[in-house]
């Protein structure tokens, strides 16, 4: 089991970069809407500690997505002015403070599905404009290790801790944005507006986690195995392709430049 956990996120992270480096970082940022750390972490939870503790971190992790979303745009905001470390902790500080804001939320996951996605449009609507200057696409080859031990600490970690901490915490702790950090930091070397372009592409790639969330909830509750990660995969496979329409609208200039 622990070989598993520290294979499996690893490998989702690399494709998912290898990607991002092929069509720019506004693509990579969608894939990051994909449940790469989350869905692995909801699987050996369910493993371990049964479907009804994972259909409750579900729902965590599904109000986590706000937590995660605020990350982004208050970084895309930050980048504009400040550098990258001082905007890491600022996005790191506004996501423990909307992360401890929702541990108290006792919505369904029908209900707190239907908050995410609002709230989703509507930060979309305020992120701020990229500025338009010509971005660089090659990035540093090393950082990818740097993403899949990220990805294995993540995922170990956050079983083993999964009793103490309790469901909705256990769920909401899935969000953090680890992976966005990176991503974040490393095209933010490229300039700002590539870091923007690149949180913008996570925020829209995040329906996609939502839905999966909120069919893996449905599916755990009845199927209870393994079988509701497949049918919450096809479902979120299913936005996650309508969602590519927005990026593309959205990036252009970047996705041309890095292809």
């Amino acid at each position: 089991m622990l070989l598993l956990k520290i294979i499996i996120a690893p490998v989702l992270i690399a494709l998912v970069s290898l990607a991002g480096r092929k069509w720019g970082p506004g693509i990579a940022g969608w894939l990051l809407g994909l449940p790469l750390n989350s869905g692995p972490i909801l699987f050996f939870l369910l493993l371990e500690q049964g479907p009804r503790f994972a259909a409750e971190a579900t729902r965590g992790s599904l109000l986590g997505i706000l937590a995660w979303a605020s990350f982004c745009l208050v970084y895309a905001f930050c980048c504009l002015r400040m550098s990258w470390w001082a905007s890491t902790l600022v996005g790191w500080i506004a996501y423990l403070v909307v992360a401890w804001t929702l541990l108290p939320l006792t919505l369904t996951v029908v209900w707190a599905f239907v908050l995410v996605t609002v709230t989703l449009s509507a930060l979309l609507l305020i992120f701020p404009k990229a500025p338009q200057t010509n971005l660089d696409s090659n990035e540093d080859k090393q950082d990818l290790w740097l993403r899949m031990a990220t990805a294995s600490v993540m995922v170990v970690t956050l079983t083993g801790v999964a009793r103490m901490l309790g469901p909705t915490r256990s769920g909401l702790l899935t969000a953090f944005p680890a992976y966005t950090t990176i991503l974040a930091v490393f095209t933010n070397r490229h300039g700002a507006a590539s870091a923007i372009r690149a949180m913008k592409g996570v925020t829209a790639g995040l329906y996609t986690a939502a839905t999966f969330f909120l069919v893996l909830s449905f599916c755990l509750q009845r199927l209870g195995n393994a079988w509701s990660f497949v049918w919450a995969s096809a479902a979120a496979l299913t936005v996650h392709t309508g969602s590519l329409l927005f990026v593309r609208r959205s990036v252009p200039v970047l996705d041309r430049q890095a292809g």
